[in-house]
């Protein structure tokens, strides 16, 4: 008899499984996670002191407004392409502005980087008659390597040439440029982070660069502009989007006598109105914010 029961009993739990399997909620199934879009746009300003470019002051040792976008496509985890502008604000006796138009590519293996591209240089209202000064737009290549030894520190260099179009052989109307026109510009750098904070999530880091530019004698002739070897140091304080950057400039390169064939590019330009040295050894500071679409949403 007890047998029968048993019997009974399990044959009821069997067949009342299905009913309670069916009576319990089930779990919706997740979506899996949306791949990241490979587009994205950096964008960013920033507000410094002095524009310098190598050593060379190009606001006239007064302040300037700065800012850039650029459209990114990751093409695979070790390719980015890219093409931006970025643009400031120069001194009344130069251009009217400078836009720096850019496209190229980056490459990472490893540790290994390599950004490489166009920029374009232009400078709208380059020409300045009462300055006596011509300034044409015009395009460089660019080499950019750079290897991270570490979490702190990540060396990096430079090179660029305009090949023999260095300002686009501007001149005044009625004169002829005479003779060539090559240039090449060549850097080292470092970013060294250090290893602590005095405020939390803010970091530090030291960031040395050493430069020579080299310009041919057809460039010397027609601008009077002279090779030089310039170097800057900065120390940057990063918090999220913002960057303040404190640097110290030099460069080699004197003014040569104003009005003369010695005048280079330390000498203020006929009638600018500003300083007659855009060289000299200079503190900089310089406000940057930077941050990218995606880190928006």
């Amino acid at each position: 008899m007890k047998k029968i029961v048993l019997s009974v009993v399990a044959a009821l739990a069997l067949s009342a499984a299905p009913a309670f399997a069916a009576d319990m909620p089930v779990k919706a199934l997740k979506a899996p996670a949306a791949a990241p879009s490979p587009w994205d746009i950096a964008f960013g300003t920033a507000f410094t002191t002095d524009y310098e470019l190598r050593g060379v002051s190009q606001s006239n040792h007064k302040p300037a407004a700065q800012g850039y976008f650029e459209l990114d496509y990751t093409m695979n985890e070790w390719l980015k392409l890219y093409a931006g502008v970025w643009g400031s604000s120069l001194w009344t006796g130069f251009a009217d502005a400078e836009f720096d138009i850019t496209a190229g590519a980056r490459l990472t293996y490893g540790n290994f980087g390599l950004d490489i591209g166009n920029i374009y240089y232009y400078y709208p209202g380059g020409e300045n008659a009462a300055a006596l000064l011509a300034n044409g737009s015009y395009d460089e290549m660019y080499l950019k390597p750079s290897y991270k030894f570490n979490d702190w520190l990540t060396v990096g260099g430079i090179f660029e040439t305009g090949f023999n179009n260095f300002n686009n052989k501007a001149t005044l109307p009625g004169v002829a440029w005479v003779g060539d026109a090559r240039h090449y510009f060549y850097s080292g750098n470092a970013v060294i982070t250090l290893p602590w904070k005095l405020i939390p999530d803010v970091t530090i880091s030291v960031n040395p660069e050493v430069g020579y530019e080299s310009y041919s004698s057809g460039i010397t002739t027609n601008m009077g502009f002279v090779s030089d070897t310039f170097w800057d140091v900065g120390l940057d304080f990063n918090y999220k989007v913002v960057t303040l950057d404190l640097r110290y400039w030099g460069t080699n390169a004197k003014p040569g006598t104003a009005g003369t064939a010695t005048a280079n590019q330390c000498n203020t330009a006929v009638g600018s109105g500003g300083s007659s040295n855009l060289c000299g050894d200079r503190f900089v500071a310089t406000l940057k914010f930077d941050t990218t679409l995606s880190a928006l949403k």
